[in-house]
């Protein structure tokens, strides 16, 4: 079959659907040093200068995969904490997606904040980080009794829980890091998952302690 007729087979608009689904594919099993937009277009069966029609780059397409990354976290993110009981639930459910999420998907998480290998002015990839960010801003916030965000800003008020966030964001991110990174081997599963319950709970009391203060 042809080069031509190879992208033929893809109605306008599936053949960047397809190139992701094959991106996905290729980093997963590759990592991002095996990513190359050559192996990812042998992946999709389509011609080897297809990637570029779409993604110009690498660096590019990694930007499109991380951008769907963190819609992935968002919806993750959401569903879980949804079903939280309480306010230390929902931290503790804010680690189980965080954590989860970073060991379905090893190699998009290791991406997703590596603005050496991303373009970070990337407007698709700003607005799926920012929506994934306003989720954790939000669990935050319903610990200090304050109004939740539907978007980033830079008021006073969003500005007086960046400390807030920061400790709950290096909680789960750096649990997660530590996870992939098979630093926790020496815990079994049982005390890993009492480490998760515990810390959500330290923390969920500390944040509602100085809003009760």
């Amino acid at each position: 079959m042809s080069e031509k007729r190879k992208d033929n087979r893809y109605h306008h608009g599936d053949l960047r659907a397809a190139l992701l689904a094959a991106g996905d594919a290729v980093l997963a099993a590759e990592g991002f040093r095996g990513f190359t937009l050559r192996a990812c277009a042998r992946h999709a069966g389509v011609s080897h200068a297809a990637p570029k029609h779409h993604f110009e780059d690498a660096t590019g397409f990694l930007t499109a995969i991380a951008a769907g990354g963190f819609d992935r976290l968002t919806a993750r993110l959401q569903i879980t904490i949804g079903q939280a009981a309480d306010l230390p639930g929902e931290f503790e459910a804010t680690s189980r997606a965080y954590l989860g999420f970073a060991e379905d998907y090893p190699e998009h998480f290791r991406i997703m904040f590596r603005s050496d290998l991303l373009n970070p002015d990337d407007e698709s990839l700003r607005l799926a980080a920012s929506r994934t960010f306003v989720v954790l801003t939000n669990v935050i916030l319903r610990q200090r009794g304050e109004a939740e965000i539907t978007e980033l800003d830079n008021t006073l008020q969003f500005a007086g829980v960046i400390k807030d966030i920061g400790i709950g964001w290096c909680h789960i991110h750096g649990l997660a890091h530590l996870v992939l990174e098979q630093q926790l081997a020496m815990f079994s599963e049982e005390e890993r998952d009492a480490l998760i319950v515990s810390a959500a709970e330290r923390l969920s009391g500390l944040l509602q302690a100085r809003n009760d203060s």
